[in-house]
């Protein structure tokens, strides 16, 4: 899938919400999230991608790591238009007690960013940032380094229990025939395909043999 691997112009003077998930499967959630929000990703790289919605505005980032490593969610985040609504933000989270993480005039993620991360109360990463510009490389320095802040906010305990929060889970187990079976979501939450499966975007699931 090609994309322009650029953020689209006018796109920083929008407040906009910024979700980033782990994904088993990149080029199958592409496929999913494409034809989700009817739109083409602005960046796609063998280890990441970005989509920037106007309506809704979010920003909504994949990251190809198996889901059971923390959860399908691995952070979401607020990018601000400047630095000043930045520090703002960071001070009334600081006055509440909160460990703000800060990574200032950063190159990570193919991005120039200045930002903080910080965790909620129930440990969920977050990432607050104002974005300078694009960059052509995951990163500069070492990845140890750029990694360290988000772990940071997090704090040690709330790493480890992040690291080990979902990795031993059992798969559901069905009444007819004991087989190990993906849970389903509530009926009527189901979407059905033509055959009468859940549906499914090209390929077998994460859990199965491939």
């Amino acid at each position: 899938m090609n994309a322009p691997n650029r953020t689209p112009a006018g796109a920083t003077d929008v407040v906009k919400f910024h979700l980033s998930l782990n994904v088993a499967d990149l080029p199958r959630s592409l496929t999913f999230y494409t034809a989700l929000f009817g739109t083409e990703p602005v960046k796609v790289y063998a280890d990441y991608a970005k989509f920037e919605l106007t309506d809704p505005p979010l920003i909504l980032s994949l990251k190809p790591q198996r889901a059971t490593k923390g959860g399908p969610l691995n952070h979401f985040g607020l990018r601000l238009k400047t630095v000043e609504e930045l520090n703002e933000v960071r001070r009334r989270l600081e006055a509440l007690g909160c460990r703000c993480s800060r990574q200032d005039d950063v190159r990570c993620c193919y991005a120039h960013q200045t930002k903080f991360w910080v965790a909620d109360p129930d440990e969920t990463l977050l990432e607050v940032y104002v974005l300078h510009a694009d960059h052509d490389r995951w990163g500069e320095g070492r990845k140890l380094a750029l990694m360290m802040p988000p772990l940071k906010a997090l704090g040690f305990f709330g790493s480890i229990r992040r690291f080990l929060s979902k990795p031993f889970r059992r798969p559901a187990v069905t009444e007819t025939n004991g087989s190990a079976t993906a849970p389903l979501p509530p009926a009527e939450e189901r979407v059905e395909t033509p055959n009468g499966s859940a549906c499914r975007v090209g390929g077998p699931t994460a859990d199965e043999p491939r």
